[in-house]
């Protein structure tokens, strides 16, 4: 014959359960969301690696075209030479000259810089690419096993209720007032056990004299947080 102690217990047991299972199905369709913002966050990744890798590229081309015009206007001035007369034209278009070249090496060395980078970010796509496609496996695979998953707990979480109200109804009548009051208000933390001659739940020691209680399978609260005591599975 079940004692109310270990009523209580299994009470608690089945509440505790029952508690993680609509917890494991709240948090469902949050997992499911977390799954698409992973993808989400990956896919902004890949594209702004991608758009970087574009700019490089116009700036590359932006720096030849201007490589190219100093370059025929280089040639203008060289063949231009030929025709001055003047020292002082003559000495500023070399000057101009001078100059060109010097924005030409300049340019040279930019386009160098930028080609290092479209090849450093090209490099690095591959990875993001897998990363995306990972990640969008991942998220497809939880997704497709979602239902299965949440209908099992469903199952669960209706098994063990079923099985806390044919429980329940096993208390004593001079229990069940008080027990009915205390799990409105507190749940399934309306029930702690007791851990050597402390509260579970609070750390308070308990009087000897509810040890004896306990141990008689009496109705015991705690004298600190209220909750109903019993004695763990010896």
């Amino acid at each position: 014959m079940s004692t109310p102690g270990t009523i209580l217990r299994e009470i608690h047991r089945l509440r505790k359960n029952a508690k993680d299972l609509s917890t494991r199905i709240d948090q469902g369709p949050k997992q499911q969301q977390l799954q698409k913002d992973k993808v989400a966050r990956q896919e902004q990744i890949l594209k702004q690696a991608q758009d970087e890798l574009k700019q490089s590229k116009v700036k590359a081309h932006a720096k030849e075209v201007s490589l190219k015009s100093i370059d025929e206007q280089i040639k203008k001035y060289e063949k231009q030479l030929n025709d001055i007369m003047s020292k002082k034209e003559y000495d500023a278009l070399k000057h101009e000259l001078s100059h060109s070249r010097d924005k030409v090496a300049k340019i040279e060395d930019e386009i160098l810089a930028v080609l290092t980078e479209i090849e450093e970010r090209a490099a690095k796509l591959p990875e993001l690419e897998k990363n995306l496609k990972d990640t969008k496996a991942q998220a497809e695979q939880l997704a497709r096993d979602y239902e299965t998953r949440m209908a099992d707990l469903a199952n669960q979480h209706k098994e063990v209720t079923a099985r806390l109200a044919e429980v329940e109804k096993t208390l004593p009548e001079d229990i069940k007032a008080p027990y009915d009051r205390l799990i409105r208000v507190m749940g399934e933390d309306a029930l702690a056990a007791v851990e050597g001659n402390v509260c579970a739940s609070c750390y308070t020691e308990i009087t000897p004299q509810n040890q004896t209680e306990l141990r008689r399978s009496l109705f015991v609260l705690c004298k600190s947080c209220g909750r109903m005591l019993y004695l763990p599975e010896s």
